[in-house]
């Protein structure tokens, strides 16, 4: 009987962290293009950079199709020139994070 239930709410959960992940995407290029980057740098300070590396090697194509994000949009958003500024931004393991997206997105 709760199997249902359970599938459902997996569902919307589910639902809300694509949400959640896209919003959360869209306001991270919104600073780095508007360049508010001092209050994306402040976030990114506060995130362990190997965690962040380790939840980006869990992104591939699949997972972004999963997920609903369409690559096309990323590759318009993003460009070189941000990816190199958000490099510099995270610091430690930035050329390394900043690779594996371009390998995402591409």
């Amino acid at each position: 009987m709760n199997n249902p239930l359970n599938k459902k709410l997996a569902e919307m959960l589910s639902k809300m962290d694509e949400k959640v992940l896209k919003a959360r995407l869209n306001a991270a290029i919104d600073m780095l293009k508007n360049g508010n980057t001092e209050e994306l740098a402040n976030k990114l300070n506060k995130l362990d950079k190997n965690e962040l590396l380790t939840k980006i090697n869990e992104v591939d194509a699949s997972k972004l199709d999963e997920l609903n994000i369409n690559k096309s949009e990323l590759k318009q958003q993003i460009s070189n020139a941000d990816l190199q500024k958000l490099s510099q931004l995270i610091g430690e393991n930035g050329d390394e994070i900043i690779n594996k997206i371009k390998d995402i997105i591409k």
